[in-house]
């Protein structure tokens, strides 16, 4: 935190005259409003601790930054399977426009922008890969199985990033601590500098299965 409100950017390991625009933390005080941030300290096989860190989401439309825990899924395959889609989502937006609210043609047009956003969403839950200290993998469907449906942005909050990462790389986890760093969120809820626990709608579902395996 204390770095974060210095420098006023996240790409800490890199000198002032090479600090990147991409990485300022300008944005988070935008209409885009702040977001969480996550570390998770560990000790490798070695006994040696290691401080790992996260951010929930994306950065600046960024999945992977350098020095920051990666998403739980292929970024490239990410972008292959989302870029056409989204084109296609994007142009159906445009002819909507072109549209009476009353038309048969935009009654089907919102039904194909609907159908192709759902499928979509599917698509991208089937990509995340969640990994456990007992050397398990599963899928995001594997752990929302009551039919509920798995809430956006399930899989991209911090602890979900830093315990998956750690199993991954045989790390044991020792600490864990997640902070709200940029403008008040909408609904008020999150504030800078104030810690806060995984929320339970998006996390609770997957981090039983992500803390399996861990020794007490």
């Amino acid at each position: 935190m204390a770095f974060l409100d210095k420098k006023k950017r996240i790409d800490l390991d890199k000198e002032n005259k090479t600090a990147q625009k991409q990485f300022q933390t300008d944005s988070l005080y935008g209409t885009a409003r702040g977001k969480m941030f996550g570390v998770l300290t560990c000790q490798t096989q070695c006994g040696e601790q290691q401080v790992l860190k996260a951010f929930s989401g994306q950065f600046n439309g960024l999945w992977e930054v350098d020095g920051w825990a990666p998403p739980l899924f292929d970024v490239l395959e990410f972008y292959r399977l989302t870029t056409p889609v989204e084109k296609r989502i994007k142009a159906l937006g445009r002819e909507l426009k072109n549209t009476t609210d009353d038309s048969s043609i935009r009654s089907r047009l919102l039904q194909e922008r609907k159908t192709l956003s759902q499928q979509l969403m599917k698509e991208i839950h089937g990509l995340y890969r969640l990994n456990n200290f007992k050397g398990e993998q599963c899928s995001l469907g594997d752990l929302f199985y009551d039919g509920s449906g798995i809430p956006t942005g399930t899989g991209d909050c911090c602890a979900p990033k830093l315990l998956n990462f750690a199993a991954i790389h045989g790390l044991q986890p020792l600490a864990l601590t997640e902070f709200y760093w940029g403008k008040t969120n909408r609904s008020g809820t999150r504030h800078e500098g104030q810690f806060y626990s995984p929320c339970a709608e998006k996390c609770g579902p997957i981090l039983g299965f992500l803390l399996c395996g861990i020794e007490k």
